[in-house]
């Protein structure tokens, strides 16, 4: 701006301007926003080498440095961002409903947070999403997140490598990952935020009686899952819609199956459907509920229960009017089974639907709450 009055000549408003910055320098500054840094990079994963479905080891991943990072010695504690179903990483930054670059500014700026590096992979594949689940078919994208990707950015940036100045977070697909993440390795993340976490247990969308089932058995190659994701995409996942809400069903119980029941035996999605059989005539076999259950969160207090008391914080939240009601209701028991375990965690819920206010919960409650957390 200096040099713009400078080669002007207008130098009597330069001076005026000039004077009024030194009588008042912190009034002139209280009105800039210091921006960070939006860093987009390409991380080459060995865990994902050789997934059956073909998918490209080499993810995309989207980093957020705070305002002040270049020139600086400084360590930052870091939050890892994990999308939903049928997302990418770039929903974080360009989509109608979030965006952490800007929020983070803000709330550094006021002062409401530490400054912090956050970093949002693309967890998504060729049936929609990984479900950040180990799988033979999908690849083992526990080990992305956990192993690959922790390690190239604490190489590669000024992070704090502690799992005490590391947290996870995640909506829907990605809250399920980030809790059962946290859950399985505390050594890694010491916290963890989970918005609607989906598949926290069995619930009715599962049941053999949903008749989604029907939309996914008609699944015979990458092409109709294409055509079913357009869908949805054009009629901008309105859940009200009774074909978007199947159709999105139908998807994710596809990338389930991919997720926790694979067989390389059966292309061309390799993997078992939960359910068997057409119509009424429908059953779930006893090997995919063992399957399935294991990767259900609520069940894992037995095994992991000492884990999760090595956690520093723990929080998650649901919306009340949720489409999927075995969402609240898993959000609910899963609430249950910490406060019967001694476990000390935070439980909310909002007036909203499973896609309604994210922004605004990443503003007010999940970035604060990794600032509190996270040392």
């Amino acid at each position: 701006m200096i040099s713009d009055f400078l080669m002007s000549g207008r130098k009597v408003v330069f001076l005026g301007t000039a004077l009024w910055m030194f009588i008042s320098p912190l009034s002139a500054q209280s009105h800039v926003v210091r921006v960070g840094t939006v860093v987009d990079e390409t991380v080459h994963s060995s865990s994902l080498v050789g997934n059956l479905l073909g998918d490209s080891p080499d993810r995309s991943v989207t980093v957020y440095l705070p305002p002040g990072y270049k020139g600086q010695s400084s360590r930052y504690p870091v939050v890892y961002l994990l999308h939903g179903f049928l997302a990418n990483n770039r929903s974080w930054t360009e989509s109608d409903w979030a965006n952490v670059p800007k929020t983070m500014d803000a709330l550094i700026a006021a002062g409401k947070v530490r400054s912090m590096i956050v970093v949002m992979p693309d967890g998504a594949n060729k049936l929609g999403g990984s479900f950040y689940t180990n799988s033979v078919t999908t690849g083992n994208w526990e080990d992305f997140i956990t192993r690959d990707l922790v390690r190239y950015i604490d190489n590669k940036y000024r992070t704090v490598p502690h799992a005490s100045s590391r947290g996870i977070a995640g909506h829907s697909m990605g809250g399920y990952g980030a809790i059962k993440i946290a859950i399985k390795h505390p050594q890694i993340f010491g916290a963890v935020y989970a918005l609607s976490a989906c598949c926290m247990e069995w619930g009715g969308g599962m049941s053999p009686s949903n008749p989604a089932w029907n939309k996914t058995m008609t699944f015979r190659s990458l092409s109709d899952v294409v055509a079913a994701r357009d869908y949805i995409s054009r009629s901008e996942f309105n859940f009200q819609n009774a074909e978007v809400s199947r159709d999105f069903f139908a998807l994710a119980a596809l990338s389930m199956s991919a997720a926790w029941s694979p067989d390389p035996a059966r292309p061309p999605f390799f993997a078992d459907l939960l359910v068997e059989g057409s119509g009424d005539a429908r059953t779930i076999s006893a090997m995919h509920v063992a399957q399935w259950s294991v990767n259900m969160p609520v069940a894992m207090f037995g095994q992991y229960r000492s884990n999760l008391k090595q956690l520093v914080a723990i929080a998650f939240d649901v919306g009340k009017q949720d489409e999927y009601p075995e969402i609240p209701t898993g959000a609910h028991d899963f609430d249950a089974g910490l406060t019967s375990n001694g476990i000390r965690h935070q439980f909310d819920e909002y007036d909203g639907t499973h896609n309604s206010r994210i922004g605004e919960r990443l503003e007010s409650r999940v970035f604060p709450f990794f600032s509190r957390a996270l040392k």
